[in-house]
């Protein structure tokens, strides 16, 4: 099978038409078509719809593209680095982690990379899941870590870790709702209470909202915020409570400024994934800095001064 047949296809199905397709790469649109209609004949398949509006995939050209992408994001690496092995790591690789997580370990991986690499230049974006995301396909990010995130056309990703959720609250807010000397609370028992969450862009909140959902929970969200250091701040004003991971609110629990009750029956976790982008091979550089989330990751947990309910996931 013509691997520059299987590049045009992606290209098109990516930008959804032949002619955008087609000036970007520099290839003349009726060239482009027989190439893809070839490689439909070679499939024996439809691969894309054409409509006014452009192309759109087939349910085959979906199922194909999904085999094709990480098959051709392989063979681009083959070649990388065969004569940079005893190389040191240059250039500058971009990171993008929700709050939560550059909060963890944002510190800790800069220092390590700096010692592993002196040479190699980080950079840091921070969002929620969903701007993130946002990043990651448009380019912006090398790796990212996001909430919950599926594989799509554009991205993949590996499981890193789950982290358990937590009611987090204000003393005085805690011992009107019954909660200073509970441990744990059930999901329903959320119901009634004032939170502030973020907005379902955050796979957190999704998480959250799909289990309530299951049991018939209506939940009262006063404040809907994209940023954890509001979030926070509302919870410590005592005027509403809040559900975050654990690792968001160290310093706080430690203190004795918040309470973190556990969420319980059932219990819920949200799921950080390492993602990539499918249309931007990682370099050698890339692929050093990928191999080390995890190692650093574990050496924080080992080391925070309280138990963090983080738990890494085999990839």
């Amino acid at each position: 099978m013509d691997l520059k047949r299987l590049e045009y296809f992606l290209l098109v199905a990516d930008y959804g038409s032949f002619s955008r397709a087609s000036s970007v790469i520099g290839v003349a649109q009726p060239a482009l078509g027989r190439q893809v209609q070839r490689l439909e004949e070679d499939c024996g398949v439809r691969l894309l719809y054409r409509h006014g509006r452009g192309v759109s995939l087939t349910p085959e050209g979906e199922l194909f593209a999904a085999r094709v992408r990480p098959l051709l994001k392989k063979l681009a690496q083959a070649t990388e680095g065969l004569n940079e092995a005893e190389q040191p790591l240059t250039g500058s690789i971009t990171l993008g982690f929700t709050p939560t997580l550059m909060t963890l370990m944002g510190l800790p991986m800069l220092l390590h990379m700096r010692k592993l690499a002196p040479a190699l230049k980080l950079n840091f974006l921070t969002g929620y899941s969903g701007y993130v995301h946002e990043w990651l396909v448009d380019g912006r990010l090398d790796i990212a870590i996001l909430h919950d995130a599926r594989r799509s056309q554009h991205i993949t990703v590996d499981p890193l870790a789950s982290a358990r959720l937590f009611l987090v609250s204000h003393p005085d807010l805690a011992a009107n709702a019954g909660l200073l000397r509970k441990k744990s609370l059930p999901l329903n028992q959320l119901a009634g209470l004032p939170l502030a969450l973020p907005s379902r862009s955050h796979g957190l909140r999704r998480t959250l909202d799909s289990a309530t959902a299951r049991l018939k929970i209506d939940l009262s969200v006063d404040y809907e915020l994209d940023t954890l250091t509001l979030m926070k701040d509302i919870a410590l004003s005592g005027i509403a409570h809040t559900v975050l991971a654990l690792p968001a609110v160290v310093p706080e629990v430690m203190s004795g400024q918040l309470k973190a009750t556990v969420l319980t029956s059932p219990s819920l976790e949200t799921r950080l994934m390492i993602a990539t982008s499918l249309n931007r091979p990682l370099t050698r550089a890339g692929r050093a800095v990928l191999d080390q989330i995890r190692p650093v990751l574990q050496q924080t947990i080992d080391l925070a001064p309280m138990p963090l309910h983080l738990a890494l996931q085999l990839p």
